[in-house]
């Protein structure tokens, strides 16, 4: 048994024509275009936060470590290098202890201790900004078994954006991440 399909089913066939693959094309086209430029100028910045969090949690792991070895521990800054140090047991000026090494170059070219934009330090560090943007006696902040710390802060910046943190503690202990909104620390 033979069965004939109309004319109208022969003639349909599946997919898309070349008009509509290139409208689809240029739509993708003209959104790379738009979202590119924001990512470029965003990745930067989100760089420079994750790095700034990592001081942070390295302040925030030295403290902690102090307190629940009942000796001081440090965080040691080294410019030259672009890196710093974290030290679980610090007596007399010195490490005694182990030693974790923390880089700024991990977090991609051009993230560097520096205060980038920001005309004024954190309000209660003095003026003008530290030699290499490092408050800190000696370049290091050190945490007693009792939590308390030494007052300063870090200056962290990226080359091609103009955001710039600090990240700091206070005698207290405390620590703490700002970041330069404009005309303040915020």
């Amino acid at each position: 048994m033979n069965v004939e399909r109309a004319p109208s089913d022969q003639s349909r066939q599946a997919g898309f024509t070349l008009m509509e693959v290139l409208v689809v094309i240029a739509i993708i086209a003209v959104a790379a275009a738009i979202a590119v430029p924001g990512i470029m100028n965003w990745l930067p910045n989100y760089k420079l936060k994750g790095a700034a969090r990592e001081v942070y949690s390295a302040m925030q792991k030295a403290r902690s470590i102090a307190v629940k070895s009942n000796r001081s521990a440090a965080i040691v800054f080294i410019p030259a290098t672009n890196e710093y140090q974290l030290c679980d047991a610090w007596v007399s000026d010195a490490c005694v202890g182990n030693k974790e090494t923390f880089s700024l170059d991990n977090f991609g070219n051009g993230i560097k201790f520096g205060h980038g934009n920001a005309t004024s330090p954190v309000a209660g560090s003095g003026n003008p900004f530290p030699a290499k943007n490092i408050s800190y006696t000696d370049n290091r902040v050190v945490f007693n078994s009792r939590g308390f710390g030494d007052e300063g802060n870090v200056y962290l910046d990226h080359q091609e954006n103009t955001t710039t943190y600090a990240i700091g503690s206070s005698n207290s202990g405390s620590i703490r991440i700002l970041k330069w909104q404009g005309g303040d620390w915020q």
